[in-house]
């Protein structure tokens, strides 16, 4: 995370990595390949590595979020934009969750704790896979747009409640099976397994901020019990709540 102020300037290099870059506050233009993009608050741009890069900014003050780094080869086939080997720039609709996440990501870089790699490392996936998401949009309908919507903010409503696709389906009109097959078209996640991102996203906030004790996070964030979420955790942050707590 870097704060610029006055005028700021970079020459044409070769990035040896790949780089995704958030913008924060203020204006700048990037070039990459001989081809100028402006970037304001709220853009992201990803540039595949063997680029050829610059930059100047438009506004005497900006911030911006980046980070370099690799994919390894077994996960290259996850998203387009790794097989499409041009730069993306999206608006990010969501844009507070995206830069929280992307400050959890350089917590547990700075922290170096016995899993933040692989913490680190599924962090990034899940921004790349927003960014995807977001240059995808305009290509879904409306209607199934809106509808996803819907029962997101069903779930990040009801999360601490049992939600189950009966009461999606309920409460959208459709079948269970429809809904399934529509919410993981359009967000690449199943109703329950983006469930299941929102309670742990909560109960991270939770350790950060309060002095509880596993098993009523795991209460306060929907858990049927503690071992379940202890599951659950492990299986989306790489590591236990336990040493997730220790590393804070």
């Amino acid at each position: 995370m870097k704060d610029f102020t006055g005028k700021w300037e970079m020459g044409k290099l070769k990035t040896q990595y790949h780089i995704m870059i958030v913008i924060t506050k203020g204006e700048i233009t990037y070039w990459i390949n001989d081809e100028s993009i402006p970037l304001q608050k709220g853009d992201v741009l990803f540039i595949p590595s063997g680029s050829i890069r610059g930059g100047t900014s438009t506004t005497p003050d900006h911030q911006r979020y980046a980070t370099h780094f690799t994919i390894a080869d077994a996960d290259l086939a996850l998203l387009p934009i790794f097989s499409e080997n041009h730069y993306c720039k999206t608006t990010i609709s969501g844009f507070e969750y995206f830069k929280q996440r992307f400050l959890l990501l350089k917590h547990h870089w700075l922290m170096r704790g016995p899993y933040s790699e692989t913490t680190c490392y599924a962090i990034l996936l899940e921004l790349l896979g927003i960014i995807n998401y977001e240059r995808d949009h305009w290509k879904l309908p409306a209607k199934k747009m809106d509808m996803a919507e819907d029962i997101k903010k069903y779930i990040v409503d009801h999360y601490k409640e049992a939600v189950t696709l009966n009461d999606l389906s309920t409460y959208i009109g459709r079948t269970p099976n429809h809904i399934s097959h529509l919410f993981k078209s359009v967000t690449g996640l199943s109703p329950i397994d983006f469930l299941h991102h929102v309670r742990i996203s909560k109960a991270k906030e939770l350790m950060f901020d309060k002095m509880m004790p596993i098993s009523e996070i795991a209460d306060e964030t929907g858990f049927c019990d503690q071992a379940y979420f202890n599951r659950v955790f492990k299986k989306l942050t790489g590591g236990s709540p336990t040493a997730f707590l220790k590393r804070r």
